[in-house]
Protein backbone atom coordinates (compact mmCIF):
# COMPACT_ATOMS: atom_id res chain seq x y z
CA UNK A 1 0.00 0.00 0.00
CA UNK A 2 1.65 3.22 -1.16
CA UNK A 3 1.23 6.53 0.71
CA UNK A 4 0.66 9.63 -1.38
CA UNK A 5 2.73 12.72 -0.39
CA UNK A 6 2.19 16.42 -1.20
CA UNK A 7 3.44 17.50 -4.56
CA UNK A 8 5.74 20.46 -5.02
CA UNK A 9 2.94 22.58 -6.49
CA UNK A 10 0.66 21.95 -3.51
CA UNK A 11 3.42 22.96 -1.09
CA UNK A 12 4.14 26.16 -3.04
CA UNK A 13 0.44 27.09 -3.15
CA UNK A 14 0.07 26.56 0.58
CA UNK A 15 3.19 28.66 1.25
CA UNK A 16 1.83 31.44 -0.95
CA UNK A 17 -1.50 31.41 0.94
CA UNK A 18 0.34 31.48 4.28
CA UNK A 19 2.53 34.40 3.11
CA UNK A 20 -0.50 36.43 2.01
CA UNK A 21 -2.21 35.83 5.35
CA UNK A 22 0.96 36.81 7.25
CA UNK A 23 1.30 40.04 5.24
CA UNK A 24 -2.35 40.97 5.87
CA UNK A 25 -2.11 40.27 9.61
CA UNK A 26 1.15 42.20 9.85
CA UNK A 27 -0.35 45.24 8.11
CA UNK A 28 -3.40 45.16 10.39
CA UNK A 29 -1.20 44.90 13.49
CA UNK A 30 0.98 47.84 12.40
CA UNK A 31 -2.16 49.94 11.72
CA UNK A 32 -3.43 49.18 15.21
CA UNK A 33 -0.10 50.23 16.75
CA UNK A 34 0.08 53.45 14.70
CA UNK A 35 -3.51 54.32 15.59
CA UNK A 36 -2.81 53.77 19.27
CA UNK A 37 0.24 56.03 19.16
CA UNK A 38 -1.67 58.74 17.26
CA UNK A 39 -4.57 58.57 19.72
CA UNK A 40 -2.20 58.86 22.66
CA UNK A 41 -0.46 61.89 21.12
CA UNK A 42 -3.83 63.49 20.32
CA UNK A 43 -5.21 63.00 23.82
CA UNK A 44 -1.97 64.25 25.38
CA UNK A 45 -2.12 67.32 23.13
CA UNK A 46 -5.72 68.04 24.15
CA UNK A 47 -4.81 67.80 27.85
CA UNK A 48 -1.78 70.06 27.37
CA UNK A 49 -3.84 72.69 25.53
CA UNK A 50 -6.49 72.51 28.27
CA UNK A 51 -3.78 73.24 30.87
CA UNK A 52 -2.60 76.25 28.85
CA UNK A 53 -6.20 77.47 28.50
CA UNK A 54 -6.68 77.18 32.27
CA UNK A 55 -3.50 79.21 32.87
CA UNK A 56 -4.78 81.90 30.51
CA UNK A 57 -8.16 82.01 32.31
CA UNK A 58 -6.38 82.47 35.65
CA UNK A 59 -4.71 85.63 34.37
CA UNK A 60 -6.28 88.59 36.13
CA UNK A 61 -4.51 91.48 34.45
CA UNK A 62 -5.26 92.34 30.84
CA UNK A 63 -1.63 93.38 30.25
CA UNK A 64 -0.25 89.97 31.30
CA UNK A 65 -2.03 88.17 28.46
CA UNK A 66 0.48 89.22 25.80
CA UNK A 67 3.39 88.28 28.07
CA UNK A 68 1.97 84.79 28.53
CA UNK A 69 3.76 82.18 30.57
CA UNK A 70 5.28 78.71 30.86
CA UNK A 71 3.53 75.60 32.14
CA UNK A 72 5.06 72.40 33.48
CA UNK A 73 3.48 69.34 31.87
CA UNK A 74 3.65 65.62 32.71
CA UNK A 75 6.77 63.70 31.58
CA UNK A 76 8.87 66.78 32.49
CA UNK A 77 7.79 68.69 29.39
CA UNK A 78 7.03 72.38 29.03
CA UNK A 79 4.44 74.45 27.23
CA UNK A 80 4.48 78.17 26.60
CA UNK A 81 1.45 80.29 25.85
CA UNK A 82 0.49 83.85 25.05
CA UNK A 83 -2.80 85.48 24.14
CA UNK A 84 -4.22 88.62 22.60
CA UNK A 85 -7.62 89.98 23.64
CA UNK A 86 -9.68 92.41 21.59
CA UNK A 87 -12.78 94.14 23.02
CA UNK A 88 -16.07 93.62 21.22
CA UNK A 89 -19.14 95.82 20.92
CA UNK A 90 -20.62 94.08 23.98
CA UNK A 91 -19.60 95.32 27.40
CA UNK A 92 -17.00 93.09 29.16
CA UNK A 93 -16.88 90.62 26.22
CA UNK A 94 -13.49 89.98 24.61
CA UNK A 95 -12.35 87.99 21.59
CA UNK A 96 -9.29 86.08 22.85
CA UNK A 97 -6.77 84.35 20.58
CA UNK A 98 -4.63 81.81 22.45
CA UNK A 99 -1.32 80.52 21.02
CA UNK A 100 0.26 77.43 22.64
CA UNK A 101 3.59 75.75 21.85
CA UNK A 102 4.23 72.35 23.46
CA UNK A 103 7.38 70.29 23.85
CA UNK A 104 6.89 66.87 22.31
CA UNK A 105 9.68 65.24 24.37
CA UNK A 106 11.49 66.10 27.57
CA UNK A 107 13.96 68.89 26.90
CA UNK A 108 13.16 68.78 23.18
CA UNK A 109 12.10 71.45 20.73
CA UNK A 110 8.68 73.04 20.83
CA UNK A 111 6.17 71.80 18.28
CA UNK A 112 4.14 73.92 15.88
CA UNK A 113 1.90 76.50 17.56
CA UNK A 114 -1.73 75.64 18.24
CA UNK A 115 -3.98 78.71 17.79
CA UNK A 116 -7.59 78.99 18.93
CA UNK A 117 -10.00 81.90 19.30
CA UNK A 118 -12.85 82.13 21.78
CA UNK A 119 -15.09 84.74 23.38
CA UNK A 120 -14.71 85.44 27.09
CA UNK A 121 -16.82 87.55 29.42
CA UNK A 122 -14.22 89.13 31.72
CA UNK A 123 -15.30 92.24 33.71
CA UNK A 124 -11.83 92.45 35.33
CA UNK A 125 -10.24 93.20 31.95
CA UNK A 126 -12.56 96.09 31.15
CA UNK A 127 -11.89 99.78 31.70
CA UNK A 128 -14.75 101.56 33.43
CA UNK A 129 -14.86 104.39 30.87
CA UNK A 130 -15.02 101.90 27.97
CA UNK A 131 -17.78 99.93 29.71
CA UNK A 132 -19.91 103.05 30.18
CA UNK A 133 -19.40 104.10 26.56
CA UNK A 134 -20.42 100.65 25.27
CA UNK A 135 -23.51 100.64 27.48
CA UNK A 136 -24.57 104.12 26.33
CA UNK A 137 -23.99 103.09 22.70
CA UNK A 138 -26.16 99.99 23.22
CA UNK A 139 -28.93 102.10 24.77
CA UNK A 140 -28.79 104.53 21.85
CA UNK A 141 -28.90 101.63 19.37
CA UNK A 142 -31.97 100.15 21.08
CA UNK A 143 -33.67 103.54 21.03
CA UNK A 144 -32.92 103.96 17.32
CA UNK A 145 -33.74 100.43 16.13
CA UNK A 146 -36.68 99.53 18.38
CA UNK A 147 -37.75 102.79 19.97
CA UNK A 148 -36.96 101.39 23.43
CA UNK A 149 -36.04 103.94 26.07
CA UNK A 150 -34.08 102.19 28.83
CA UNK A 151 -34.60 104.96 31.38
CA UNK A 152 -38.41 104.86 31.18
CA UNK A 153 -38.78 101.26 30.00
CA UNK A 154 -41.32 102.16 27.36
CA UNK A 155 -41.86 103.59 23.94
CA UNK A 156 -41.64 100.37 21.95
CA UNK A 157 -44.12 98.14 20.23
CA UNK A 158 -42.04 95.08 21.11
CA UNK A 159 -43.15 95.16 24.74
CA UNK A 160 -46.76 94.05 25.17
CA UNK A 161 -49.08 95.85 27.55
CA UNK A 162 -51.03 93.82 30.10
CA UNK A 163 -54.36 92.54 28.83
CA UNK A 164 -57.56 93.95 30.36
CA UNK A 165 -59.60 91.66 32.56
CA UNK A 166 -63.12 90.91 31.35
CA UNK A 167 -65.96 91.61 33.73
CA UNK A 168 -67.61 88.21 34.18
CA UNK A 169 -69.75 89.10 37.19
CA UNK A 170 -72.84 91.32 36.79
CA UNK A 171 -74.76 93.20 39.45
CA UNK A 172 -75.28 91.32 42.67
CA UNK A 173 -72.52 88.82 41.87
CA UNK A 174 -74.68 86.88 39.42
CA UNK A 175 -73.01 85.36 36.39
CA UNK A 176 -73.96 87.09 33.15
CA UNK A 177 -72.59 84.39 30.91
CA UNK A 178 -74.52 82.50 28.25
CA UNK A 179 -74.85 79.33 30.33
CA UNK A 180 -77.62 80.86 32.53
CA UNK A 181 -76.23 79.79 35.88
CA UNK A 182 -75.31 76.22 35.01
CA UNK A 183 -71.51 76.76 35.19
CA UNK A 184 -70.99 74.77 38.37
CA UNK A 185 -73.07 71.73 37.41
CA UNK A 186 -71.15 68.86 35.88
CA UNK A 187 -72.36 67.69 32.50
CA UNK A 188 -74.00 64.31 32.39
CA UNK A 189 -72.45 61.75 30.12
CA UNK A 190 -75.04 60.46 27.70
CA UNK A 191 -74.21 57.24 25.89
CA UNK A 192 -73.59 57.59 22.19
CA UNK A 193 -76.11 56.08 19.84
CA UNK A 194 -74.80 53.11 17.88
CA UNK A 195 -74.29 53.66 14.19
CA UNK A 196 -76.49 51.44 12.06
Amino acid sequence: MSRRAFTLIEVLVSLAIFALAAVGLGAAYSNVLLGRVALKEHSVGIDDIARARAAMLETISFANLEIGGDIYLPDERMARWKATALPTTVSDLFSVTLTVEIQTTRGGAFGPPHIETQYLLRPTWSVEADRKKLQSDAAARLLKERGYDESTGGGTSYISSPSKKKDTAGSGGKNTGNNSGNNNKPKENTPAKPVQ
